[in-house]
């Protein structure tokens, strides 16, 4: 699939998306929230399967030690695997929350009901996924998930080919890469 047709003005933005352990216990729903990425007109720059130790979780969640939720969210973070992605397109951050949903399943079930945790999500903490809620933010969360991620050089190198839509979308590693000619 080559998208020559996604010419944009705008310089492309990049959010973190993860699809949480309730989710990727379900092999359909992993494949209908990924087409749903694909179908909302994201590119998929990096996408990476992987398990957390609580160590791990713990560090991801530092901010919120100390909260009600804190010690739940951590044992569910580390229960099993998890996919990240980062995600491309103009307003990314904005757009993959609004696809998501809000935080709370009921609510979103109730004032979004087309979105990603109104359709798959279990409880307020297995709610399907997670998405960065700020630039500053996505930058801190890619380097829990793909520390060797540089966003100035994916910016300057590779930024313009995507944003100018010389890309593919790669089948066999479910991820979008610049076109040869491009």
């Amino acid at each position: 699939m080559l998208l020559t047709k996604c010419r944009l003005s705008k310089a492309l933005q990049l959010t973190l998306a993860v699809i949480k352990p309730d989710a990727m216990a379900h092999p359909l729903m992993v494949e209908a929230l990924h087409q749903s990425i694909l179908d909302n007109n994201f590119v998929i720059v990096r996408r990476k399967d992987l398990v957390w130790r609580r160590e791990d979780s713990e560090r991801f969640y530092a901010e919120h030690s100390g909260r009600f939720f804190y010690q739940r969210l951590v044992e569910f973070m580390s229960s099993g695997p998890m996919r990240a992605y980062i995600l491309a397109r103009e307003d990314a951050i904005q757009h993959w929350r609004e696809l998501m949903g809000p935080t709370k399943v009921f609510q979103a079930r109730y004032t979004s009901p087309g979105s990603l945790r109104a359709q798959f999500g279990l409880t307020d903490t297995r709610n399907t996924t997670h998405g960065s809620d700020s630039t500053e933010s996505a930058r801190r969360e890619f380097a829990f998930f793909f520390p060797d991620f540089r966003v100035e050089e994916w910016m300057e190198m590779e930024e313009p080919g995507f944003r100018s839509g010389q890309i593919h979308y790669d089948h066999h590693n479910h991820i979008h890469t610049l076109s040869a000619t491009s």
